[in-house]
């Protein structure tokens, strides 16, 4: 644990504390610019934020908690492509960033995160939220405390995987029909946080993520629930961490991320191919970000949110920003 610590809280609490200091009370939303080939532009959050989660639900792209202003948020809102429009929902029970959610049985999930800026693994809270009550309540805590991971829906299930915690590459599902935990699969080869995940044909990809000490990875390893088993895939075409991953139309869409030597965030755009086990490339995201998030609803891809500035600079460069990668259609 000291290790992680040492690459996620001491390392950037000077930094944060700095940044606070010279940001004020106003955050910093991404400068305007048209987006180019498949890419678009949509109506921007209410709340610039970056460590956000997002899951879409019935046609309607979620957005949860993450780092805003002057610190954690439990903002909750949704936009509505229909409309073009966001919608402020109940917020979250507590204000979390680098947290995780997913959607299953027509409701929403939400687990795990930091509940300050000081980037303390201690939190092993879930809730799920009810879109036809806007209600949120309390489900059964993790098996322990997890921040910077991700969670994705497999057959109802909900799947959580990597992160900061005191046991970080634990697999734990939840089961909603029995509101518990099941902490017996294998675990996840590559320790690592920060990472992507997706789900292509009921199997669960992890791609890339960074550790303390190993730095940003390019490894994608995929689990299969029916054989509780891992495979090794190809790996990403370069090494990310803070970036983020949907499938669409059967493959899966990386962009995004951040590195720290030298500071820079990504907009590079990559595509897997599952019956190949191949990556390509295509346009990049218009906005380079970090801490982002996306989700694919109706053959389009969401991507949300995030910092343009790497590492203790998401303070100073929160965005608002919601960018639309729509595949041409051959």
């Amino acid at each position: 644990m000291d290790d992680v610590r040492n690459s996620l809280g001491t390392r950037f609490r000077p930094l944060v504390i700095a940044a606070l200091v010279s940001i004020g009370v106003a955050g910093c939303a991404a400068a305007p610019g048209a987006a180019e080939g498949p890419w678009s532009r949509r109506a921007p959050m209410p709340t610039s934020r970056s460590e956000i989660a997002i899951t879409a639900l019935d046609g309607r792209v979620y957005v949860a908690g993450g780092i805003a202003q002057l610190g954690t948020t439990d903002a909750f809102e949704a936009y509505d492509p229909a409309t073009n429009g966001w919608q402020r929902l109940a917020p979250l029970p507590v204000a979390l960033h680098h947290l995780a959610m997913a959607a299953a049985g027509g409701k929403i999930y939400v687990c795990g995160g930091y509940g300050d800026i000081f980037f303390d693994p201690d939190r092993n809270n879930a809730w799920a939220y009810d879109p036809k009550a806007d209600r949120w309540s309390a489900i059964a805590d993790m098996p322990g405390p997890r921040a910077a991971h991700r969670m994705a829906t497999i057959d109802g299930k909900l799947f959580v995987v990597g992160g900061v915690g005191p046991d970080p590459t634990a697999l734990w599902v939840y089961d909603p029909a029995t509101d518990s935990w099941d902490a017996s699969r294998t675990r996840l080869p590559t320790r690592r946080e920060h990472l992507a995940v997706a789900v292509v044909e009921g199997k669960l990809y992890a791609v890339a993520g960074r550790w303390s000490g190993a730095g940003n990875l390019t490894v994608v390893e995929a689990y299969d629930p029916a054989t509780d088993t891992w495979t090794r895939k190809a790996p990403l075409p370069a090494p990310r961490g803070g970036h983020t991953a949907a499938t669409l139309g059967g493959r899966i869409h990386v962009t995004g991320g951040e590195q720290f030597s030298p500071s820079r965030t990504f907009a590079e755009h990559w595509v897997y191919d599952p019956t190949t086990d191949g990556w390509s490339p295509l346009p990049p995201m218009p906005t380079a970000r970090h801490g982002l998030a996306s989700a694919a609803a109706a053959d389009h891809w969401y991507v949300v949110g995030g910092g343009t500035g790497a590492g203790a600079r998401t303070f100073l460069t929160l965005t608002d920003v919601i960018e639309i990668y729509t595949p041409r259609r051959e």
